[in-house]
């Protein structure tokens, strides 16, 4: 049954992702551009489709998170994967996008097979567990989102990109919080942060932020305790993983051009700073600290 739960789950999740694909690539197409060139499209034209394609990644990461866990967890991520798939589709209505009906098919089909892997999910006898944050944790959590936000904001402002957001060195504030407080503090920490600091700085896709870095701050989040060069590596990937995200959205809204150099700048410039920083810095901290970071 689990088997059965997972593939469905992960099935229905697919294919809302690819939902969410091709219909952004249908709406540039009617625009009058292709993927491949670089892509002028409207403000709001580019906010509704990166918000499509935001929510239906976010669909398939509850998705996939729900299939490999159990108990209420698998419960409540199913749920919440059929309500981001569901909003995926209602947010082409609520934002007048064009469609065919062959994606309106795509996309019920989709919610329907999330929507059976999450009744597959449901487990009268699940309690719901108590989350284990500390008073500590707590309060590093809401220190550390507030550094985040406050790198990347004061930082970004003097390096704006020419293919649009910023250029920052938040990641490395992420990464130490991460190494120290492991993957549920550093996602959290990578997503609060983030997003405050767009919202202040006026970004208008903020909401991709919190799959792009809170993905960034939970894979970092597995190098805690382990040997440096570990460390090293889990947060490169974390910031190859956030870089790619923001790729994923980019190459719609700005063509393959820009999106590339905008991946390049954020792996091998945000990125590499921040980690180059993080290297220098933790065990700087680890030394100060009584506790081992």
């Amino acid at each position: 049954m689990r088997g059965l739960r997972s593939y469905l789950l992960i099935s229905g999740a697919i294919l809302i992702m690819l939902y969410g694909i091709i219909e952004a690539a249908f709406v540039v197409y009617t625009a009058g551009f292709g993927i491949l060139e670089a892509v002028n499209l409207p403000s709001i034209l580019k906010n509704n489709l990166s918000l499509l394609l935001t929510l239906s990644l976010l669909s398939l990461l509850l998705a996939s998170a729900s299939a490999i866990s159990s108990g209420f967890w698998a419960s409540l991520l199913s749920v919440l994967a059929v309500v981001f798939g569901i909003a995926s589709m209602s947010s082409v209505k609520l934002m007048d996008l064009q469609t065919l009906v062959f994606l309106e098919t795509l996309g019920l089909i989709s919610i329907g097979l999330l929507a059976y892997g999450s009744g597959l999910s449901y487990e009268p006898s699940a309690t719901p567990p108590t989350l284990k944050l500390s008073t500590v944790e707590t309060a590093s959590i809401a220190i550390f989102s507030a550094l985040t936000a406050s790198a990347t904001a004061f930082t970004g402002q003097f390096f704006p990109s020419p293919t649009g957001g910023y250029t920052h060195i938040g990641d490395s504030v992420i990464f130490i919080a991460a190494l120290i407080y492991g993957p549920k503090a550093g996602a959290l920490i990578g997503a609060i942060g983030a997003v405050a600091a767009d919202l202040y700085v006026g970004y208008p896709r903020w909401f991709i932020s919190i799959p792009a870095h809170g993905l960034e701050g939970f894979i970092a989040g597995f190098g805690k305790g382990r040997r440096i060069y570990i460390q090293i590596a889990l947060c490169l990937l974390g910031g190859i993983v956030m870089a790619l995200t923001y790729f994923y959205v980019n190459v719609f809204i700005k063509g393959l051009g820009p999106a590339l150099i905008s991946l390049f700048r954020d792996v091998f410039g945000q990125v590499a700073v921040s980690l180059i920083i993080t290297v220098i810095v933790k065990p700087v901290l680890s030394k100060v600290s009584s506790k081992k970071l």
